[in-house]
């Protein structure tokens, strides 16, 4: 079998790219639609980013996080769903790739820092550059305490899905760049 130039390698990196960020943001786009299941997409947006760094590596998982991030700032109309899928669809699982390569304890105590970060970081947008309503301030005490428990429970769960996809599914798809 012939090597493959770099070339067609990168251009099939883009093309995946490509249809991560789109099916990414049509879920994103379905979620915000109901009203209800939009953190349900964001999970899914996770698990798009996710497989692009699996699969990806290098630049492209940022790519995808960056283009669908874009998309749904600009697009989506409910904008605070937006905020939650580049914090938490885009930007956790490329962040929980590289703190997982240190021991547990370490590991965890950044992954908790990110998200609270990334947390204010949405809180802050949304107050300020969205005008979202003050009713988010006044709760803040609890969007963090219940924040960071469906944090716990998101990161366990994509943790399962990306070791179910290594010992089943990697294999079968077989799928290498």
């Amino acid at each position: 079998m012939k090597k493959e130039s770099k070339t067609l390698v990168n251009t099939r990196r883009l093309v995946v790219s490509a249809i991560l960020s789109a099916v990414s943001f049509v879920i994103m786009y379905l979620g915000t639609l109901t009203g209800v299941m939009d953190l349900c997409a964001v999970v899914v947006g996770a698990v798009c980013c996710a497989f692009a760094v699996i699969e990806l590596s290098g630049i492209w998982p940022w790519l995808v996080c960056a283009v669908t991030s874009v998309l749904c700032l600009v697009l989506l109309p409910d904008k605070f769903c937006a905020l939650e899928y580049v914090a938490l669809g885009g930007i956790y699982p490329i962040l929980k790739s590289l703190f997982e390569r240190l021991p547990a304890a370490v590991s965890w105590t950044l992954k908790a820092i990110a998200f609270n970060l990334l947390l204010t970081a949405c809180l802050v947008v949304g107050k300020f550059i969205f005008g979202l309503k003050d009713e988010w301030v006044a709760f803040n005490i609890v969007v963090y305490l219940l924040g960071n428990i469906t944090f716990f429970i998101f990161d366990i769960a994509l943790t399962t899905f990306i070791s179910y996809y290594f010992k089943r599914l990697r294999g079968k798809l077989k799928i290498r760049f």
